[in-house]
């Protein structure tokens, strides 16, 4: 008995596995990342599957709306081969974003087309006003679906524990072992993945950016937190229990400076997040009346962000030394992501993200100073193509990955 139930799991297994490679070898093959679709005799040929195994599989595909048939490739000689497509819109999948002022939802199609967007202010009181707004927020999105769903993506700040989607600590939310995942599973009964929050952006640039050919890569989220998102060897990658890995907003970069929200000193969100930039410009606004910063702000009060990117962006020269500084600091801690990991591609996104390359030429500068040269040579930095979305795209994905196979 106990034989013949461990045959069937591992039969079960098997076949698992060579769907989800299928599935993967025609996403890959009939998208963005390459020209063509592709026929059952590549799949097999790229898969290392049978033309048997693989044609069984690719039935299942097509029944499942996954896959089509689009007509006949040319002939090296033979019949002509049938060719076949992934179907992006045959599904969709919900991300969250909880990383900023307000929480935002969007609507995927398996490709990361958004289809629909939606936001809402986040409450920073009790948990059970936060999970009533959030409810909120996701039953618009259903509401508006028109597809069967793969499930609710989430992706939020703190320490995490992936594996039962739980928010351990969130220093800037006051949220603590909050098992986010069994409460949206129970309430929608629907699949749920919850990942912080840069660990999402980095698999949306993974999945849907431009990591082509794909490869290791962090994404550095900067905006109210900073904290840096990695994929190594096609997986992300957490850390330990804690899932502290890429926690580098509280990495100590100053000695005796100011209070961090974590309860240290020094902590590279205290001058180089969203909030350290905010709190600068306040300072300017209110003890010099002249300047552009006190102009936009108007009444005396503290400038927002895109009054300060507004200044930046007509030459205000203070602004831009400020930014310049906020680079240096970021510039510190990435130079020792891409000294320890040497990864090929270093990516920054968030609010502050949007000062492009003012903010990348100091950190350029600091990773070339403070690394090895051939280090520094091999690491590109540059800013995502993927804009405000990267948090929810990218929880979006972690359904594809999840449910699907594919990432």
């Amino acid at each position: 008995m106990i034989g013949t139930r461990s045959k069937k799991l591992t039969l079960d297994e098997t076949r698992l596995h060579n769907r989800r490679l299928v599935l993967r070898t025609i996403y890959d093959a009939s998208g963005v990342r390459a020209a063509a679709p592709i026929s059952r005799a590549d799949i097999a040929r790229a898969t290392g599957l049978t033309r048997t195994t693989s044609s069984v599989v690719v039935g299942e595909m097509i029944a499942a709306g996954l896959v089509d048939e689009i007509g006949q490739g040319p002939s090296a000689g033979g019949k002509p081969p049938t060719l076949l497509r992934f179907l992006p819109d045959s599904r969709y999948a919900i991300g969250i974003d909880l990383a900023g002022a307000v929480m935002r939802g969007g609507l995927y199609d398996l490709r990361g087309t958004p289809i629909r967007r939606v936001s809402a202010p986040l409450p920073e009181g009790a948990d059970g006003e936060f999970l009533s707004a959030l409810y909120r927020l996701i039953d618009e999105l259903i509401a508006g679906a028109g597809r069967p769903l793969l499930g609710i993506g989430v992706g939020a700040p703190g320490l995490m524990d992936r594996p039962r989607g739980v928010i351990l600590e969130a220093v800037n939310r006051g949220r603590q072992d909050l098992p986010l995942r069994d409460l949206l599973a129970g309430h929608y009964g629907l699949p749920v993945e919850v990942v912080n929050d840069s660990q999402a952006a980095a698999l949306a640039e993974y999945t849907f950016g431009c990591a082509v050919p794909r490869t290791d890569l962090a994404v550095i989220l900067v905006g109210r937190g900073i904290s840096a998102g990695l994929v190594l060897n096609g997986s992300l990658y957490s850390g330990g229990p804690a899932g502290g890995a890429g926690e580098i907003g509280h990495l100590r970069v100053v000695d005796g400076g100011e209070l961090c929200t974590c309860g240290r000193f020094g902590c590279l969100e205290t001058v180089a997040a969203e909030r350290a930039l905010l709190r600068w410009a306040r300072t300017v606004a209110r003890n010099d009346s002249a300047s552009e910063l006190a102009r936009l702000a108007g009444d005396g009060a503290a400038p927002p962000l895109d009054a300060i990117l507004r200044a930046f962006q007509g030459g205000d020269e203070t602004v831009a030394r400020m930014v310049a500084q906020l680079g240096h600091y970021l510039g510190i801690a990435i130079a020792n992501v891409a000294g320890l990991l040497s990864l090929p591609c270093i990516v920054l996104a968030g609010s502050l993200a949007a000062f492009g390359e003012a903010l990348l030429d100091p950190i350029r500068a600091e990773l070339h100073e403070r690394v090895l040269p051939a280090v520094a040579a091999a690491t590109g930095v540059r800013v995502t193509a993927l804009g405000d979305d990267i948090v929810m795209s990218g929880a979006a994905a972690l359904l594809l990955a999840a449910e699907l196979g594919i990432a």
